[in-house]
């Protein structure tokens, strides 16, 4: 069995085709998903994906690209839906020095990560050239919640320092890429630190011919990083399956 960790199930592109597409992934074994938000206009959206489908996991938060939308009365509603709503997570939240204001991307990923502190929750981070920066906040905050670290690429040095502060790497398309480090980087980590995720519909599989990412990747991901550990299959997806299932 597996659970993608990291999915956007909300979006509009899946419109039309939600609930089939849902249908497959039981086929494959898919039997969990986690849809973390991007902007407060979706929470709403979010809201009514989980009554509807009651094996989508959601949570509420301010993604760091989307960081000229937020504002301050934002960080409020956040602690309201997250109370009102008893997700598990905050999330999706972070910081991503490819994009402009990275000094308020700051000041809304310490904002939130006090929130998960205070409600006792997890969070899902989005790092983008910023691992540095996301540590010192995590350890400056003391914040010891754990969570994942979306679409985990860095060394094993980082990844390190990011599972001794009780976070799991979420692993996706980059090991899909023949000359991705990260296998490299993998090999050095056990993996009861890992969790499955696609980032649906984005992060498309390297070479692939789909229009779109969508969970049912989840099984290939799985194959990479059988290829990768050379473990008995069936202890290893038993494994991965345990971890993801402390976030759902």
């Amino acid at each position: 069995m597996f659970i993608d960790t990291h999915c956007h199930l909300d979006f509009a592109i899946f419109d039309k085709t939600r609930t089939t597409l849902l249908q497959n992934c039981d086929e494959l074994g898919i039997t969990h998903f986690i849809d973390p938000a991007t902007q407060r206009n979706n929470w709403d959206n979010l809201i009514q994906l989980n009554q509807q489908y009651n094996n989508i996991s959601i949570c509420f938060g301010l993604h760091p690209v989307f960081i000229n939308n937020h504002s301050i009365s934002d960080l409020n509603a956040l602690e309201e839906y997250s109370n009102k709503h008893s997700t598990k997570i905050i999330g999706e939240i972070g910081l991503d020095k490819r994009f402009d204001n990275f000094d308020k991307q700051i000041e809304f990923f310490s904002a939130q990560i006090a929130i998960a502190k205070n409600l006792n929750k997890q969070v899902i981070i989005h790092a983008v050239k910023s691992h540095n920066e996301v540590l010192r906040i995590i350890k400056d905050l003391k914040f010891t919640n754990g969570g994942i670290i979306h679409a985990f690429n860095a060394n094993d040095t980082i990844a390190q320092q990011y599972i001794d502060l009780g976070f799991k790497l979420g692993i996706g398309r980059i090991i899909s890429h023949p000359q991705s480090k990260l296998k490299q980087t993998l090999q050095k980590i056990n993996p009861k630190n890992i969790v499955l995720e696609t980032d649906s519909p984005d992060m498309r599989l390297y070479n692939s011919y789909e229009d779109i990412n969508t969970p049912k990747n989840i099984p290939t991901i799985f194959e990479l990083l059988k290829d990768i550990y050379q473990l008995n299959p069936d202890i290893l997806k038993q494994q991965i399956y345990n971890t993801s299932l402390e976030f759902i």
